[in-house]
């Protein structure tokens, strides 16, 4: 019996020990070499080169799942921007590179900073202009290299390139390099993937349309949706016939509105990358937050927003049918597109990254579909409703809410042109500013006590997180470093001291993080006291940096060792450490 437990032990150890090695390998395999983050899958030469002729040079490169790089503006100097040169033979002359759109995304750990990347697969333009005398020789390359730097939610790899040559000799002038990358979510880059798309990739399809039907609910809470309903009530009201017929004209008429949406996502897909790039002009991002700002100044009351006159008379006087009801739905479409366009611009960006025109008509059939649901349910009460609801105090209020949010919403498309991002710092106190004037300052819902109430607390909530963001706090004493020295290694072994050593880089965002969270918890700075702390700054591409990753096997910065007293390394990890689970690293050191 016994024998019998000790071979079934041994085999259940071995088990483990296998599935140990397993998981083990996959968390190496995860953490990829810094020239293996990136790959340029495809190029291509399109029209073929001639002497005075102008081509596209289309380069398609991927990046490794779970990973992104910076940007080729990232919003900090201290960021290494993505760059693509392009080198030829004499005689060719290469334009302005096209990059992707980017992505504005947030770590986990660090959710009020942003992030310019790429990530997935991207494309690059790159004109190039032929001189009238240029003739392809054999042997003749053009050299395409990519210069980036990587991190995922945790670590950041040092920069790195890779390259890839097109041969384009006589014989193979619109060779291929590579197959072209599939089209499909996640290409290219874009706004930040913001909720919708995060439900789509994390969750599926189902779950995603899902949501992006209850957005187009939400979107009748914009106020500019609002002269919408004068239209249904008036158009409706004149039909005749029984509620089964009302109600299938009414889904021709959402039908009408949904297919002048889902026209503009088919737009959208087709463009190829032009509303993404036309989102990176300072031009185009100053003329959003303009309309942003016009239409705030209609929830303010300075001026209306009605549906043309026009619009109206022929919704009174509208003959019933189900082409009329078709052809009311494309002009309702029509008005409310520019309308809740800026709300919507996530989603543009996301249909542009997939190339889909079938992606983007379904997108947007379904955001139209939840839109006009609710005009269902009003044209058949049409009957009995002929005029608007009218609009009381409370309205008002809404209105300068839906007023406000539009300004924060111009300050948000106006934060990548702004001097080092200051809109982001100004939105906190632009949001208390507004809770303190809907609260107290403003006379829209004073006399009807419920709702004086409820703006009573929200200006009350304003002016406490106004006043304390204004507190000034004094900086907390922060975990002090020296810099790297062998020497002082061998002085704390002398000593028999325990060393904790940092490894990182200014470009490093999960090691500012650190610095920011981590590295300033009274607990960590109290226990770190007995500990030698050395800083190992990785930034420079040197020959001392170099002996220093090799030494210690650095693939991935931040890297923290702590060292015994006995000089064993007692602890080595890759990635952000959050205060409490460093503290517990620490103690656990003797």
């Amino acid at each position: 019996m016994n024998h019998r437990r000790f071979l079934c032990s041994k085999a259940a150890a071995a088990i483990l020990l296998c599935f140990s090695f397993a998981i083990a390998g996959r968390a190496l395999a995860q953490t990829p070499k810094p020239n293996e983050l990136v790959k340029i899958t495809g190029a291509k030469i399109s029209p073929a080169l001639s002497a005075g002729g102008v081509c596209t040079l289309n380069v398609d490169a991927e990046v490794v799942a779970g990973w992104h790089i910076n940007s080729s503006k990232p919003f900090s100097d201290d960021y290494i921007p993505t760059k693509m040169t392009v080198d030829g033979p004499v005689g060719l002359t290469i334009g302005t590179i096209k990059y992707p759109p980017p992505e504005t995304i947030t770590l986990e750990f660090a959710p009020s900073d942003k992030l310019s990347v790429y990530s997935g697969n991207l494309n690059f333009v790159a004109p190039i202009n032929a001189a009238k005398d240029f003739a392809a020789k054999p042997g003749d390359k053009i050299t395409i290299t990519i210069d980036y730097q990587g991190c995922n939610n945790s670590e950041c790899l040092r920069p790195a390139s890779v390259t890839k040559t097109i041969d384009i000799s006589p014989k193979q002038t619109t060779a291929i390099a590579g197959g072209i990358a599939a089209a499909g979510l996640g290409r290219g880059g874009g706004s930040d993937p913001g909720t919708i798309e995060r439900v789509f990739l994390s969750h599926g399809m189902f779950l995603g349309f899902l949501a992006v039907l209850l957005g187009g609910l939400a979107l009748n809470l914009t106020p500019c949706v609002y002269p919408l309903i004068g239209v249904t009530v008036a158009y409706f009201g004149n039909q005749g016939g029984g509620p089964r017929r009302i109600v299938v004209l009414a889904v021709v008429y959402v039908l009408g509105i949904a297919l002048m949406f889902s026209s503009l996502g088919v737009a959208v897909a087709m463009s190829g990358g032009l509303f993404g790039a036309a989102l990176q002009n300072p031009w185009v991002l100053s003329s959003i937050a303009a309309v942003l700002v016009l239409l705030a100044g209609s929830s303010f009351g300075l001026f209306t927003i009605q549906p043309p006159q026009w619009l109206m008379q022929r919704a009174g006087a509208a003959r019933p049918g189900y082409a009329g009801s078709m052809l009311m739905g494309l002009g309702m479409g029509i008005i409310a597109a520019p309308c809740i366009g800026p709300i919507v611009l996530g989603l543009l960006l996301m249909v542009e990254r997939s190339a889909s025109p079938l992606f983007g008509f379904a997108l947007f059939f379904t955001l139209a579909i939840g839109l006009g649901l609710p005009y269902i349910g009003l044209a058949m009460a049409a009957g009995s409703i002929r005029r608007l609801p009218r609009s009381g105090e409370w309205l008002a209020w809404i209105e300068q809410l839906f007023g406000f949010v539009l300004i924060g919403l111009a300050l948000y498309f106006l934060d990548p042109i702004s001097p080092k991002h200051l809109m982001t710092r100004i939105l906190p106190f632009y949001a208390a500013g507004a809770g303190i004037y809907l609260g107290f300052i403003t006379s829209a819902g004073r006399y009807w006590r419920p709702f004086l109430v409820l703006r009573s607390a929200l200006g009350v909530i304003a002016a406490a997180a106004l006043v304390w963001m204004l507190i000034p706090r004094p900086a907390p004493p922060a975990l002090q470093f020296e810099p790297y020295s062998s020497e002082v290694l061998a002085s704390a072994a002398e000593a028999r001291k325990p060393v904790l050593i940092d490894f990182s880089a200014d470009w490093c965002i999960p090691c500012r993080e650190m610095e920011r969270s981590t590295f300033i918890d009274p607990g960590v700075v109290r226990e770190a006291a007995r500990f030698v702390t050395l800083k190992a700054n990785l930034t420079a591409q040197d020959k001392t940096n170099d002996e220093l990753t090799h030494q210690y096997d650095i693939q991935g910065v931040p890297t923290t060792l702590l060292i015994d007293s006995s000089g064993r390394v007692s602890q080595r990890k890759v990635g952000y450490i959050g205060p409490q689970e460093f503290l517990a690293d620490l103690r656990r050191v003797d």
